[in-house]
């Protein structure tokens, strides 16, 4: 492809050189960054250059004055001198029968058959180039950040799926156009306008739409553009505000009880426990806030136990009816004290489930106490045990107060009262409703609320029933 003269490389063949350096240069840098247009420019140098050097060569083997003296048998000469004593036409120099590749050039071969091989190896470096700019595409589209390239002129030059999802933007369509038009959000504009301008690393956590964003922008090197990063922590923010309002209400609720038992000691160290009247009554009040406390810090140690998921490590095949039958037995004198109807609508007592016996229970007693706690004196509380849709489910119902409808998707949350100060009053931790969610989704069930102010609530819960022996067998076969 290319000769030596008196003066070095021809003037012709260096612009040949030139082009197919830059050209691949630039099709790999284009096409990795910005897209199909860019590396079709670089790719149109390589053709140029290919052009060029099979320009050079047709006219060369087909020129006489390249042909020169030959041996008795019509080679070319050999160079005695040459370290590899390879054939070289007269006139020219070693390096002129060598091809870019550094193989010997034969020049046998006629122009067309060394276009066709030129043309193989342009098309191979498409293929390569191709391949790279795929393999490029399909880590940014497999990234969870999203990743937004805006070159010097703040258009955008790439963006992945997940950068598109959190702008609401367009992968395909949306490229070429200026950033600040693809994105609604201000403060994400200003910080990729300020890292252009500064040219230099910036770090913003910015709000869209209820979507927590922490936005990181660099610069490429020489001023070619910005490299945005969003990524979603809209999650944590929320677990972040789960365990602020988690420790503010377990330091309420264990200050309220403490505070009281200090009061009631300090009046009867000041001579209260004389007082015959009144003595045994701040005892029974000190008695009261310690079982509360007691009951929180139960609470508190199994919901943690569940959390952890070691609320129901060892599973075995459990009687329903059975543990259903020993809570209303432990909890009906309750009802019976504060004058309730207290009784069965349905109660099946073959069903069977794989789970655990004291996470049944305890989800049975904190339903069943709940309903007993917030129904009026001479109210009905029922419970039902069934089979429907393959699964056992338990309701419990009462004529209660009632939840309104505002609370019904928090009534699970830990800590939340609907009314606060009557569950105070009444011995709640604001933590039996959910430790009944976290176990029963441990037991791979679901529960659910129904309620209306003043006319009552139904709580339901429905876990998938054990599967016969007989079917298990047959299942395996």
């Amino acid at each position: 492809m290319w000769s030596r003269g008196e003066g070095g490389v021809k003037g012709l063949d260096s612009l040949a050189l030139f082009l197919v350096a830059i050209g691949i240069a630039s099709a790999v840098l284009a096409g990795s960054i910005g897209g199909w247009p860019g590396m079709a420019g670089g790719l149109a140098l390589v053709l140029a250059a290919a052009l060029i050097g099979w320009f050079r060569w047709g006219r060369r083997s087909s020129s006489p004055a390249s042909a020169g003296p030959t041996g008795p048998d019509g080679a070319g000469a050999l160079d005695p001198g040459g370290p590899e004593s390879q054939p070289v036409a007269a006139g020219m120099s070693p390096s002129e029968g060598m091809s870019p590749s550094g193989s010997a050039v034969d020049h046998s071969v006629g122009p067309r058959e060394r276009g066709r091989s030129g043309s193989f190896e342009l098309s191979s470096l498409i293929r390569s180039i191709t391949a790279e700019r795929n393999r490029l595409e399909t880590t940014l589209a497999s990234i969870v950040e999203g990743v937004v390239a805006v070159d010097y002129h703040g258009k955008v030059i790439q963006m992945n799926g997940a950068a598109a999802r959190l702008l609401r933007a367009n992968v395909r369509s949306d490229l070429g156009l200026p950033f600040g038009e693809i994105c609604r959000n201000r403060e994400i504009a200003d910080l990729v306008q300020t890292a252009l301008t500064a040219q230099e690393f910036q770090k913003r956590e910015a709000t869209d739409s209820g979507v927590v964003l922490d936005c990181y922008a660099g610069p490429l090197r020489e001023g070619a553009g910005v490299v945005l990063v969003l990524h979603d922590i809209t999650e944590v923010r929320r677990l972040e505000a789960v365990r602020r309002d988690f420790v503010a209400n377990v330091s309420h609720e264990l200050k309220t009880p403490l505070t009281a038992i200090k009061g009631y000691v300090e009046t009867l160290l000041t001579g209260g426990i004389a007082d015959q009247e009144n003595n045994l009554r701040f005892l029974r009040k000190i008695e009261t806030h310690a079982n509360r406390l007691t009951a929180l810090i139960t609470d508190l140690l199994s919901l943690s136990r569940i959390e952890s998921g070691e609320a129901v490590s060892r599973r075995e095949s459990v009687n329903v009816g059975e543990v259903l039958a020993t809570s209303m037995a432990r909890l009906g004198p309750s009802a019976e004290r504060k004058g309730l109807r207290f009784g069965v609508r349905t109660l099946d007592r073959n069903m069977r489930i794989d789970g655990d016996a004291e996470a049944l229970s305890q989800i049975f007693d904190n339903l069943i106490d709940n309903a007993i706690k917030y129904t009026e004196p001479g109210q009905r509380v029922e419970v039902s045990l069934a089979r429907e849709d393959g699964k056992v489910v338990f309701e419990v119902e009462d004529t209660g107060v009632g939840i309104p409808a505002e609370d019904l998707p928090r009534i699970f949350e830990r800590f939340y009262r609907v009314d606060k100060a009557r569950s105070r009053e009444l011995g709640g931790t604001g933590l039996g409703l959910s430790i009944v969610r976290h176990l029963v989704h441990a037991l791979g069930g679901e529960v659910k609320v129904r309620s209306q102010p003043g006319v009552g609530s139904v709580f339901t819960v429905a876990l998938p029933v054990e599967q016969a022996k007989s079917e298990s067998a047959s299942a395996a076969e």
